[in-house]
């Protein structure tokens, strides 16, 4: 036992450097315990206790530790552990990875705005005098910071009263208010008039109609708590009748907390039995669990690699496990969470960006909860920040779609990779990884190759449905001849038109949203450009405005050009926008609708498009990539690719690998049930061999030629790259700092770095960027590279030329 003073190191929810040590004479503080602590002059913070030891700081006098905030730890020891890799592996600080990995309920700081609850209800009988003053402050300031209520109470533990006031609704923070969310409380009614009661109360008709009706319904459903909306809405009686017999003492409303956190209403379905591939499949993934740590599936679209998932998952929960399936873009993966609670029912769930700061902290809780009684979460369906919940049993980690770019941060720091994150996070819990693709990376693929990880196949589509046919189609030919109507060939156009004939569906892919990406003065050749980027504006023309699609500068369209004063503005280009608009104009007849980040910016706004396609009300769907990802469509017979070439002319190393795998993806749209499916990708270079193994299925090939390709110019699998963005409002100084820093690099690392360029967007929120990247070879110590990088950086941001200057470590771009 330690003696007194003991000392804690903390981690900061703040970008600063490693862990600051504070003295404390508590007895009973934890590991991984919410504390809250002093740092700066004024400033308060919630912190993570990380260690606790006996040794005195030698170069500061430690402050003393305010408050503890939590009985029992909110973070375990495999999590804090999990922290320091992604901080050491990706180049940032223990405290940025602090404020990506908590929700942001539980990291209060003393700039937030503490206000009454909306829901309180005045009583402060049972309120302690100081919760009694903090009250009567409030209700003569409509807010207070956390630091003004400290200089109010004159107590050391100032976050434990607030936080006591939270939890029970007398008080909130300011920024709860911008939820969107339903409260934690509903009005549930209550029967409570005995048969005396009724017999001697006087009622109306319509009042013993209302009666009549709720215990008809209290009879077919008994379990079932009613809401008074629910009981008016199906009896069709109004709010008067109901307030009357509540009244009458017949009925009772009673506020009930309940969870955030929503119920499936899926009904559970017997066990789907495997076809003969698939259940080889499932024996080999089992058998190359007891040699490897992480296992590839390779199954192409439509193979039923989910079916493969459940029975993986039902093995874990029978061993009492816990499992994480990662998906890209947890928001457009509608049909799989259906899939898995039809099986699971509650034991699945879900976080995304969509959740509230509180919906987050019950998830966080039901990971970590083992009362049976309460809600708990074996299964965690999630995206990339899902990898932060506090796990403490897991058995497998499954990253379906492993090849997707979304599983990269990119803004802001930690800038890490869930696939590479997930595979050691289940090395500290000595779990397992399943990598499920279609179309797996070039990495994934390249190690599973040379047998870093096992790889298992499945070349058969579900049901022996043969793969979609491609077609390609010159377009160049179709322009010569003035064959193109709109933005469609003569081919697509008659392919569409005998599909929907037929009673089928069609998706177009175009990876571009908005009406068109550049606007143009005919007769000038002035085109609008950005204020704060060097981009030009995106025209949409559904509300006729200009818009930056990186800074999201907005302005409205001129009636005339501001050159020349010409009202003759030309589209060059097209967007999904521009798409749609031509479809009804030419088959006016079939229903289209567009599934882009325009449309789907509201809660449930994309699953009300992908239910109405499932359902048929959509006959064309033209949509982004938003399309290619966890869609299983019935009815679909053809997917058209309007524009391929603009996926592959990208100045980088992986645009056809990016290209191919969006093709292939989105091609498996077609023919997933009944008659094979047909694809047709319009192209101005039908020669190009990439176009030969798309339509040829030949995802082996293009990887084996694609890595061929990269170990020619030293790029991964065979190289590591580390990217530096330097950021200045001045370019003059961007570019003396970006010189300097290639320089230094240069002297310890020679011919390895690359740069420094500016990118293709090389101004952005008025913030100039250029790009230096480091390669490393595979067999060369990247901790050692990490270190020199670390140490170069560090002293240029020293120097008082450069203090302005931004640096950006990513380790692992993409």
């Amino acid at each position: 036992m330690f003696t007194s003073p003991k000392y804690i190191d903390v981690i900061l929810p703040l970008p600063l450097k490693g862990t600051f040590t504070y003295c404390t004479d508590e007895d009973d503080l934890l590991v991984g315990q919410r504390v809250v602590v002093q740092f700066g002059a004024r400033k308060l913070y919630t912190a993570i206790v990380k260690r606790i030891h006996d040794k005195k700081p030698v170069e500061y006098q430690a402050k003393p530790l305010l408050a503890i905030l939590d009985e029992a730890p909110i973070v375990n020891v495999v999590q804090l552990e999990f922290w320091d890799w992604i901080a050491k592996y990706y180049m940032c600080n223990l405290g940025d990875v602090m404020s990506a990995a908590l929700p942001s309920s539980l990291k209060l700081a003393s700039e937030s705005q503490v206000i009454i609850h909306p829901d309180f209800d005045g009583d402060m009988g049972e309120l302690k005098s100081d919760e009694v003053l903090l009250l009567n402050a409030l209700s003569h300031q409509d807010e207070l910071s956390i630091s003004a209520i400290s200089k109010l109470i004159d107590i050391k533990s100032v976050f434990s009263l607030i936080n006591d006031l939270i939890r029970r609704e007398v008080v909130q923070i300011k920024e709860d208010l911008r939820d969107k969310y339903k409260t934690k409380t509903l009005s549930i009614i209550y029967y409570i008039a005995s048969y005396k009661k009724l017999e001697n109360t006087k009622l109306t008709d319509k009042q013993q109609g209302l009666v009549t009706a709720y215990l008809k319904m209290q009879q077919n459903n008994p379990s079932k708590k009613w809401t008074v909306a629910q009981v008016l809405d199906k009896t069709g009686f109004s709010r008067a009748i109901f307030t009357a017999l509540v009244n009458k003492e017949i009925f009772e409303i009673k506020r009930e907390e309940i969870s955030r956190l929503v119920q499936s209403q899926q009904e559970i379905i017997p066990d789907k039995q495997l076809a003969d591939f698939q259940q080889k499949a499932l024996v080999e993934i089992e058998t190359s669990f007891a040699e490897k740590e992480v296992c590839l599936l390779h199954g192409i679209t439509s193979s039923g690699k989910t079916e493969v998932y459940i029975k993986l998952i039902e093995q874990q929960l029978k061993k009492g496990k816990q499992v994480l399936y990662l998906l890209p873009e947890i928001a457009l993966t509608t049909q799989i969470i259906k899939r898995l609670q039809k099986h699971f029912a509650n034991k699945v769930g879900i976080t995304h960006s969509h959740l509230n700061n509180a919906e987050r902290v019950e998830v966080w809780k039901a990971v970590q909860e083992n009362n049976d009684k309460k809600v708990q979460y074996p299964i965690m369906l999630g995206a990339r920040s899902s990898l932060f919940l506090p796990f403490s049993n897991l058995g497998l980690i499954i990253v379906d779609e492993e090849h997707d770019p979304s599983f990269k941060q990119h803004q802001p720091a930690p800038r890490y990779h869930a696939r590479d994150a997930a595979i050691y996070l289940a090395n500290l819990h000595k779990a397992k990884v399943l990598l499920g693709s279609a179309t797996p990376c070039v990495e994934s693929y390249y190690n599973a190759k040379i047998g870093k990880y096992a790889l298992v196949e499945m070349h058969t589509r579900y049901q022996g449905i043969a793969p979609p046919k491609i077609q390609t189609i010159d377009i160049r030919k179709a322009h010569l001849k003035k064959q193109m109507k709109y933005q469609f060939s003569p081919e697509i156009l008659t392919s569409i038109e005998q599909t929907l004939s037929a009673g089928k569906q069609v998706i177009l892919f175009q990876n571009r949203r908005g009406y068109s990406p550049v606007l143009s003065c005919g007769t000038c050749a002035y085109t609008p450009n950005c204020n704060s980027c060097d981009v030009s504006l995106t025209y949409h023309k559904w509300n006729n405005h200009l818009k930056c699609h990186y800074c999201g500068y907005t302005e409205k369209l001129p009636e005339v050009c501001p050159s020349c004063s010409a009202n003759d503005f030309e589209d060059k280009g097209f967007g999904t926008e521009q798409i749609e608009e031509s479809l009804r104009a030419l088959l006016p007849e079939y229903i289209t609708k567009r599934m882009d980040y325009d449309t789907t910016r509201g809660k449930n706004a994309h699953q009300m498009i992908i239910t109405d396609f499932e359902q048929g009300r959509i006959d064309i769907l033209v949509g982004t990539q938003m399309v290619t990802k966890g869609l299983d469509f019935d009815n679909v017979a053809l997917v058209g690719i309007l524009n391929a070439d603009s996926m592959l002319h990208f100045p980088d190393f992986r645009a056809y690998e990016r290209a191919f795998q969006l093709m292939m993806q989105v091609a498996g749209r077609a023919g997933r049930k009944g008659a094979q499916g047909k694809v047709l990708v319009q192209t101005y270079d039908q020669e190009n061999k990439m176009f030969r193994l798309l339509k040829a299925n030949d995802y082996a090939s293009f990887i084996d030629q694609q890595i061929e390709e990269r170990k020619l110019f030293n790029y991964p699998p065979y190289n590591r790259l580390i990217g530096i963005t330097l950021k200045h409002k001045n370019q003059r100084k961007l570019d003396v700092a970006a010189d300097g820093l290639a320089s230094l690099l240069r002297k310890s690392f020679g011919n390895r770095v690359l740069g420094p360029e500016y990118p293709a967007i090389s101004r952005i929120r008025n913030y100039y960027h250029k790009n230096v990247l480091l390669k490393i070879e595979q067999e060369g110590s990247v901790v050692e590279a990490k270190n020199i990088l670390q140490t170069i950086v560090g002293r240029m941001q020293e120097h008082p030329d450069f203090k302005a200057v931004r640096f950006i470590l990513d380790v692992d771009p993409v």
